[in-house]
């Protein structure tokens, strides 16, 4: 089974919630022939073996901040950024791929952190105190829910808030979220080779084919 299969294999089983960490090494595979998927994900289990934090405070402390995993402020539009093969040695990410590192590590530690699709900006909140928050592409700081709420604002001005917008999603909503991410980079870079194979990966999501496979049409018969 090639890297394609297997992500479809994961996305079409709809009765367990689809693997982070599985999902995101797959993508980087599929995106470069050369990637391994199994190296990413053993980078995962090495940077859980190498942390001994007690609290999910200690966690985010480990991974973020000066001279460890931080966000790529001067290039936020690098696919890369979503690419975890990239990611992890780049030590650079955007909210949501350094919130899934944040998530995937934290679960080897056997602490929980859920998804926050904050939209504009990608959290994560522990599972065990529902005003515990954390940015990991602003850092290791944890932040309250009216934090937060003040985090949207400043990011968006002329949009109202709702406190709708800290529920948790679910891991294929989070997947879903970065490939779209990559989908409009390569649209806006006129990449036609990596929305090709973004465009595959999301076609194989029913609820986004629904509202897709016209664009899809209409690219592959501009480019063939």
């Amino acid at each position: 089974m090639n890297n394609t299969e297997a992500f479809r294999a994961i996305v079409e089983n709809t009765t367990v919630d689809l693997p982070l960490d599985r999902a995101v090494a797959l993508i980087a595979g599929i995106a470069n022939e050369t990637v391994l998927p199994s190296e990413i994900l053993a980078k995962f289990d090495e940077m859980a073996g190498a942390c001994d934090a007690k609290s999910v405070l200690g966690l985010m402390k480990f991974l973020f901040g000066p001279g460890k995993f931080a966000g790529n402020t001067i290039k936020f539009q690098d696919p890369a950024n979503s690419l975890f093969d990239s990611v992890l040695v780049r030590k650079l990410g955007i909210p949501i791929s350094l919130s899934v590192l944040a998530i995937e590590v934290a679960k080897r530690k056997e602490f929980e952190l859920l998804p926050i699709g904050m939209p504009g900006n990608f959290l994560v909140r522990s599972s065990h105190d529902d005003d515990l928050y954390f940015d990991p592409f602003r850092g290791a700081d944890p932040l309250s829910s009216q934090a937060c709420a003040d985090l949207f604002v400043s990011l968006n001005p002329q949009s109202p808030w709702s406190d709708s917008y800290l529920r948790p999603t679910t891991n294929r909503a989070v997947i879903i979220r970065m490939l779209t991410n990559l989908k409009m980079i390569y649209i806006q870079t006129n990449n036609t080779v990596g929305l090709r194979w973004v465009m595959r990966l999301r076609l194989m999501f029913q609820e986004v084919a629904v509202l897709e496979k016209d664009q899809w049409a209409r690219l592959m018969r501009s480019t063939n």
